[in-house]
């Protein structure tokens, strides 16, 4: 399962590196955000908490500069997946 939750967190940061390519944000202008995911499966939870991120950072007219990702195996065998980032505008 750390394998899993390991490579999930590589897919996420190669995500998040794509997303984050932009040019030097003004100063002041990030903020925290916290992204969640739910699902029966460690990469579904996984891609919906990276879904709710982008969608969030669009919604800010941002681009994601970092996050880190963590994901715990909950009640009845369902994952749950947080993505704290920093978001900057474009």
């Amino acid at each position: 399962m750390k394998c899993k939750v390991t490579m999930a967190a590589a897919a996420f940061a190669v995500l998040a590196a794509a997303v984050g390519l932009s040019g030097p944000a003004e100063a002041g202008s990030c903020q925290m955000v916290r992204a969640k995911g739910f699902a029966g499966s460690l990469s579904k939870a996984t891609l919906y908490a990276q879904a709710d991120l982008k969608q969030t950072a669009k919604a800010m007219k941002s681009k994601v500069k970092s996050a880190t990702t963590s994901c715990q195996r909950v009640m009845g065998g369902n994952y749950y997946c947080k993505i704290d980032a920093v978001v900057c505008r474009k």
